[in-house]
């Protein structure tokens, strides 16, 4: 792309919606990793006493993902949106919904320590799992509310603005 065509699209939203795109993802993309990362690490060293807890540990360690699939579809979204000399109030709703879902989805950083902890509270009793599964997603709310606000940012801006 020539130099003249990006300093033409700083004057719009073309530039800010892909930034937007960009922080959906991966601003939650960071967290997740982190998160299930945690949760894995926790997993790998259960399953080395009680490889009959593999189960549980994947779906601890998988429950910090959400974000990032939240956060995915919001840029698939800001993504459609974007087109060449669109209108920089368009530009700015789609920076600010990637903005409101990439913060939202650093959450999984503060999960993958509760997924560690569930996961060896599971492998010590059982019994716990179902509480340990609600501990673990309960830091999903940020998430969805996040995830929220940026759907109904998008959808503020016309399609092929």
């Amino acid at each position: 792309m020539a130099v003249e065509t990006i300093v033409a699209n700083l004057a719009n939203g073309t530039i800010l919606a892909a930034i937007g795109a960009g922080l959906a993802v991966g601003l939650p993309g960071l967290g997740s990793a982190i998160g299930s990362g945690l949760g894995g690490a926790a997993a790998s060293g259960v399953i080395a006493e009680k490889p009959q807890e593999f189960v549980h540990g994947v779906i601890f360690a998988a429950l910090p993902q959400t974000a990032v699939i939240l956060g995915f579809v919001i840029a698939i979204m800001i993504v459609g949106k974007i087109t060449m000399g669109m209108a920089i109030m368009d530009g700015a709703w789609c920076l600010g919904a990637g903005i409101a879902v990439g913060i939202a989805g650093l959450t999984p950083i503060g999960q993958g320590p509760v997924a560690a902890a569930g996961v060896g509270s599971t492998a010590r009793s059982p019994s716990t799992f179902v509480q340990n599964i609600i501990f673990t997603a309960l830091p999903d709310i940020s998430v969805v509310l996040g995830f929220v606000i940026a759907f109904m940012m998008v959808s503020k801006v016309a399609a092929g603005a």
